[in-house]
């Protein structure tokens, strides 16, 4: 009996190990304007970034050149021309990350203190963890109507101390605008 509760603890134990090894894959839900031309759109220009409001301050003028360049590197390599002069683009790109703190509790029932279930009163534990959610968002703006007409939403946990140059932190980032752009341009 004890054998086998030491052997399916150990199963669990690895399980668990693995489930954290893995990573989850981003997706993206994304809306547009079925009214628009996309076909038009060839060259784009990003916006600066709205540096007003507390979710803003949170993201570093570094942070926002590094997101800057894996959207412009995963646009040009879906073969749209960045352009800096707005004059010459055919659609402008903006994007807001939205952050929010959030609290995960979980409770589990284990074993008691005693060597059998039914000996003793059962324990539970519990897990409390805090975590930032975060929210990317990125649109596609007509310059002619000066209106949003793609829009495209990732959420996920951020990390709490990433280290934003680092090479996994840039993979990070290439993995989410290639969600981001998964759908687009829309067909």
């Amino acid at each position: 009996m004890i054998v086998r509760t030491i052997r399916s603890l150990g199963a669990l134990a690895m399980l668990a190990l693995l489930a954290a090894c893995t990573t989850t894959a981003l997706e993206a839900t994304m809306d547009f304007d079925d009214s628009f031309d996309f076909t038009g759109v060839k060259k784009i220009a990003i916006q600066p970034v709205d540096r007003v409001g507390l979710s803003a301050i949170k993201v570093s003028d570094m942070q926002i050149s590094r997101i800057d360049s894996a959207l412009a590197d995963e646009l040009a390599r879906r073969g749209f021309q960045l352009v800096d002069d707005n004059a010459d683009a055919d659609a402008y790109l903006t994007w807001h990350l939205v952050t929010e703190e959030r609290t995960d509790v979980r409770t589990y029932n284990s074993m008691s203190y005693y060597n059998c279930w039914r000996c003793g009163p059962s324990v539970s534990d519990v897990s409390v963890r805090q975590y930032t959610q975060g929210t990317f968002i990125v649109d596609i703006i007509d310059p002619s109507r000066n209106k949003s007409v793609w829009r495209s939403v990732i959420e996920s946990r951020l990390q709490s101390d990433p280290d934003p140059a680092s090479l996994e932190s840039e993979q990070r980032r290439a993995e989410a605008a290639q969600a981001i752009f998964a759908e687009f341009p829309p067909l």
